[in-house]
């Protein structure tokens, strides 16, 4: 009689745990006595604060800088420094060995700031001087392009904007608001093999709330705003040639590709959104609680995971952590908090990958997370 009614129980019991549907945070190994400014670049702890650089392998420590940019395969570490009106660039590995340096060619204002330097995967550098100039160094610090992106309006326009492929064969640079004739415009321009710029986008009363160029640098998706209006997402290869455009009520914030290129994945502060990139099917979306920071679609496990939590760029920290993932093909939703805060830095570009069957990762925080999920 207890057998039968174990046999019972087990039966009563098993479709529970098959359904069962749980998400897992851990913080890596490597990372998880990182404070708020640390970060892991190449598997070397870096300190990033805005007063101080320190690379924890060789104890190399730098102070007043203008800026610092860690290159897309966290090999090179660029940093910027001014005395006077003259610029010095500096360019090391991620242990903090100096390869080279050399001065600008242009000269810095002490008063603007707009400076800042992006860093090449080949020890490249890219440096803007004023809020539309830019020079393109090689290894040896010679300039082997350079560029103004100004408008040419009298109104006025903010600060030009720089993406860049994960491969570093797309760059894009962008004029985010033009004032003219009373609207806000926007212009993006591309990058060719000549080292020229080629204009690839033009709205005379759109103005660009961000840009993202997929890995590969194919592909590139503008969001554009306009008051009164829908947000809209621009989705066009390096050459301008526009492959969709997709219209939502949203606040959008940003936009990501699939490692397929087949998907984008489009997000505001409260919500994400995945469509098809050719025809602009929506896929799925989800309404979230906590305020998106981050978003990916992952067309492998059908899913989509949002990274979420109240985000402040004055201290570059999130506080109130969350991860939500979403099943599409289920149809089910499952989340939770990670406790403490995890800091961000403008020299690395956070971003979630996909370590292998339901298993993810959040890259470039000071604190790097599995996220492992079971639906």
């Amino acid at each position: 009689m207890a057998a039968f009614a174990l046999r019972v129980l087990f039966i009563v019991l098993f479709p529970s745990i098959v359904l069962a549907q749980s998400i897992s945070l851990s913080i890596t190994a490597a990372t998880s006595n990182n404070n708020g400014n640390t970060f892991l670049v190449d598997g070397n702890k870096v300190t990033i604060k805005s007063d101080r650089l320190r690379f924890s392998s060789s104890g190399k420590t730098i102070t007043d800088f203008l800026d610092v940019d860690v290159s897309a395969d966290e090999s090179i570490v660029s940093v910027l420094q001014q005395s006077g009106d003259d610029g010095t660039i500096s360019v090391y590995d991620a242990k903090g060995k100096l390869l080279t340096t050399y001065s600008s060619t242009v000269t810095l204002g002490t008063s603007d700031p707009s400076k800042a330097i992006y860093s090449a995967n080949n020890g490249h550098v890219l440096l803007r001087d004023n809020i539309t100039r830019f020079s393109f160094y090689d290894i040896f610090g010679n300039v082997a392009a350079s560029m103004s992106s100004s408008s040419q309006s009298k109104q006025g326009e903010k600060i030009s904007q720089v993406v860049t492929s994960q491969d570093q064969s797309g760059t894009v640079i962008y004029n985010p608001k033009i004032k003219r004739n009373g609207k806000l415009a926007s212009r993006a321009q591309s990058k060719r093999a000549d080292n020229n710029f080629e204009q690839i986008f033009y709205s005379q009363d759109r103005y660009l709330k961000d840009v993202t160029i997929s890995d590969n640098g194919d592909l590139i998706v503008l969001i554009t705003g306009k008051s009164g209006a829908q947000d809209k997402a621009v989705i066009m290869d390096l050459y301008g040639n526009v492959l969709n455009s997709i219209s939502v009520d949203d606040n959008l914030k940003g936009g990501s590709f699939s490692s397929d290129y087949g998907f984008i994945t489009l997000y505001s502060s409260s919500r994400v959104m995945v469509y098809s990139l050719l025809d602009g099917d929506r896929l799925g979306s989800t309404s979230l609680d906590g305020k998106v920071f981050l978003a990916d679609y992952f067309p492998e496990d059908d899913l989509i995971l949002a990274f979420t939590g109240n985000y402040s760029a004055g201290s570059g920290m999130l506080d109130n952590p969350s991860f939500e993932a979403i099943n599409l093909k289920k149809r089910s939703i499952v989340s939770k908090e990670l406790s403490g805060s995890v800091g961000f830095t403008k020299a690395l570009t956070p971003k979630l990958i996909r370590i292998s069957d339901d298993s993810y990762e959040l890259k470039n925080g000071s604190n790097e997370i599995r996220i492992e999920t079971d639906f």
